[in-house]
Parts: C-alpha cells; sequence; structure tokens
C-alpha cells in the first residue's frame, strides 16, 4: 500500500480533503508514529521504503493505523492551536480560546476508538501499548 492512498484516506477521515489544515510532512510523521505502535500491538512490524508500506497491511491493520495516525495528527493540531487568541473588533468576535481543548478531544475519541479496535483484535480489553509512565521520586528516609 503507497503512502500516498494512506494520506488520501487520512484527510478524508480528518475532512481535510484540500489539504488545508494539515501538511502532508505533518501527516506523513503522524502515519510513521501509527506504524511503530500498531506494529507493536499487533505483532506485524512495518516500515516506509520508497513511499509504500512494507509489508503490505491488512485491512484491519490500515484500519488501526488510519485511527491511531488521525489520533496523532489532531493533537499536533492542539500544540498548533494551543496560543489562539479571542479577536474583537466592533461588532465582530472571533473565539479561538477553546480551539486547542476541541482538538484535544477530537484525539482523545480517535484513541478511544483505536483501543476499542485493539481490544477487539487481541481477544480481551488489554492492549499491548502501555499507558503514559511517570516517575516515581522517593524521599530520603521515606517509608516505600
Amino acid at each position: 500500500m503507497s503512502l500516498s492512498e494512506l494520506l488520501t484516506a487520512l484527510r478524508t477521515d480528518l475532512s481535510d480533503v484540500e489539504g488545508t489544515l494539515f501538511s502532508e510532512t505533518a501527516l506523513t510523521r503522524c502515519l510513521q508514529r501509527a506504524m511503530i505502535l500498531v506494529g507493536h500491538d499487533t505483532g506485524q512490524a512495518m516500515t516506509l521504503t520508497d513511499g509504500e508500506i512494507v509489508p503490505v497491511p491488512d485491512e484491519l491493520t490500515t484500519e488501526l493505523l488510519l485511527l491511531l495516525a488521525a489520533s496523532y495528527a489532531c493533537s499536533a493540531m492542539r500544540s498548533q492551536t494551543a496560543n489562539a487568541v479571542n479577536i474583537s473588533s466592533g461588532d465582530k468576535r472571533i473565539e479561538r480560546s477553546n480551539q486547542a481543548k476541541h482538538w484535544g478531544e477530537l484525539a482523545d475519541d480517535w484513541l478511544a476508538r483505536y483501543r476499542q479496535r485493539i481490544a477487539e483484535v487481541t481477544g480481551g480489553d488489554d492492549f499491548l501499548t502501555p499507558p503514559r509512565l511517570l516517575p516515581v521520586i522517593y524521599e530520603q528516609g521515606s517509608d516505600v
């Protein structure tokens, strides 16, 4: 499967067919990141070679790639819109301060869909991608 086919499908899923919201570079990076985790979760390692994904993913793996890449794309937009401010001029007002929150919620929705599909594929509620790990810092003299 070619990268351009996946990019077209991802743009369609994100309602960005014209390419005004997401650059090709950003979406390619999202797909590359998704290939790593989907490969880990499904046990099928994938690489990008000359614009082609090798080995060619089946339909289920393609769906998983698109779900996770869409989550990453929305997360990237959340970062991009984090500094957006409200603008008002006379009787006109543009509300932008909630954009980052809405992109974050959308990213969480895509990720929840991915986790649901992975749970269906693996036959349980467990998925292999570990949750975000936080370090534990112990103070000297504390009881562990």
